[in-house]
């Protein structure tokens, strides 16, 4: 076999893959350019994008796909111009949404002119409003800080301590009928003081703890502290406070705060420990 016998055979074997690898045929073309070809000629029949330049982009795109050299190059630019035409008919429905928006709002002008002058003069109405709620307000919080200024001072001469729970007072057993949990005339004018300030701090519960000494046995003991720290919650309650921000509870003997074997610690121990739990605070779960 000679060399031009050799070039020659090379030649069609060239020129036959080539073909295999170019655009199918028609039947073919026309399928994969249907989508494509849809969505231009739906584009080019909108009025409302003969002016826009992507619709002259959009016609370039499916003149390339439609003279793609394969199958697979085909598809792809089908693909692309399809997306082109679908760019196209979304700025077409956005100018002619403008357009109408153009179109109303010339035919209203006077119209809407009316309509923003009552606008207007509804919101200078309310700005008026709001500024004097807003001074209200102020007022309104000036005489309640005055207020809670007054209390936290009533508050402060009944020699609470502060603790990491809250503030602690302290009842002792002089404010009790001896051996009763009814409450004397001076432990009731603290009720009072108490329950005024927690009219204010509503945010705030209250731990009330009946203590004893250990004089007597276990059982009066317990009962006479849970009756002196019912008795507490009860004054408060019928003060205006709200029974769920109120825990009482008896420990009868089992603090104490002082040694039992003195008459003074003895009178240190018979206390009921109201503590005013700190802000936000839970009552405790016995």
């Amino acid at each position: 076999m000679n060399y031009y016998v050799t070039a020659k055979r090379c030649t069609t074997v060239i020129t036959i893959s080539f073909l295999l690898a170019s655009c199918a045929g028609v039947p073919q073309k026309d399928e994969i350019l249907k989508n494509a070809r849809a969505a231009y000629a739906e584009i080019e029949a909108n009025p409302n994008a003969q002016s826009l330049a992507s619709l002259y982009d959009a016609e370039q795109a499916l003149k390339k796909a439609e003279n793609a050299g394969t199958v697979v190059e085909m598809e792809h630019l089908a693909y692309l111009a399809e997306k082109q035409a679908e760019i196209t008919a979304a700025m077409a429905e956005t100018k002619g949404a403008k357009t109408k928006r153009e179109v109303l709002t010339k035919q209203q002008d006077e119209a809407r002119l009316s309509a923003r002058e009552r606008e207007i003069l509804e919101k200078q109405r309310q700005a008026d409003m709001a500024l004097d709620e807003a001074e209200r307000a102020r007022q309104e919080a000036q005489k309640l800080a005055a207020k809670n200024q007054d209390l936290e001072k009533q508050l402060s001469e009944l020699q609470g301590k502060q603790t990491d729970k809250g503030l602690v007072l302290t009842l002792g057993d002089v404010l009790f009928e001896t051996g009763k949990a009814d409450l004397l005339s001076g432990a009731l004018q603290q009720m009072d003081k108490i329950a005024a300030y927690l009219s204010q701090a509503v945010d705030r519960n209250v731990l009330v703890e009946g203590h004893t000494d250990n004089v007597g046995s276990d059982e009066y003991n317990m009962g006479l502290s849970e009756r002196r720290a019912n008795s507490v919650r009860f004054a408060l309650v019928e003060r205006g406070v709200t029974s769920n921000r109120i825990l009482a509870k008896g420990y009868g003997k089992s603090k104490p705060v002082a040694e039992n074997n003195t008459d003074v610690g003895r009178q240190q121990n018979r206390r009921v420990e109201i503590t005013i739990l700190n802000e936000g605070v839970s009552l405790p779960a016995f």
